[in-house]
């Protein structure tokens, strides 16, 4: 018998795929339940609406994205090269994400208020990894700078996630890099 995680794990994959298909405006907890294998009633155990269900894809799913670009900056010292191996990873992710692609071609209006408002969940979630990297990164700046910091980068990376740039990602990922490094580490006025 599957445990109760597992179960949560394959509604959030089948929440994903079932997204990707039809969007998220158009989304039944039906096709979500279908998509899993699973009754209705089992779904609704677990989230009890679609909004709760979408909440926790996009918890999820920005969690895994995180996971993937704070690992490519960790292994590297140098702050510069581990902010470019970071915003690099970080374009490739969102660039190939299904869901993210096909929210940002058909419905923009359901994406946006997730992503790009001060109070919304992945806006938070960013900036509170971001925060703590440069908290145990970069020990030379003052807790405003910091904080400066933490927030530019942040909206630059959910930016470029929503409307990626013309350039290809390691071009970016490297401008970026050098553009923050330069003017935030080095005496850029508080």
């Amino acid at each position: 018998m599957a445990s109760g995680r597992n179960v949560r794990e394959q509604i959030l994959r089948a929440a994903v795929e079932a997204a990707t298909a039809h969007g998220i405006t158009k989304l039944s907890m039906g096709d979500v339940a279908r998509q899993a294998g699973l009754s209705r009633q089992t779904l609704y155990r677990h989230f009890p609406s679609k909004d709760a269900l979408i909440a926790a894809v996009v918890a999820s799913e920005t969690d895994s994205l995180i996971a993937e670009v704070v690992g490519a900056g960790a292994g590297l010292d140098d702050p510069r090269d581990s902010l470019e191996a970071a915003v690099l990873a970080a374009l490739r992710a969102t660039r190939d994400h299904p869901l993210l692609d096909r929210l940002i071609r058909t419905e923009p209006e359901a994406l946006l208020p997730l992503l790009i408002t001060d109070g919304g969940p992945v806006m938070a979630q960013v900036r509170a990894v971001v925060e703590a990297i440069i908290d145990e990164r970069v020990v030379s700046l003052d807790p405003v700078r910091r904080r400066r910091l933490a927030d530019i980068v942040s909206r630059l990376l959910v930016s470029y996630a929503v409307s990626a740039p013309d350039d290809p990602p390691e071009v970016v990922a490297e401008a970026i890099a050098t553009f923050l490094t330069h003017g935030a580490l080095h005496g850029a006025p508080g």
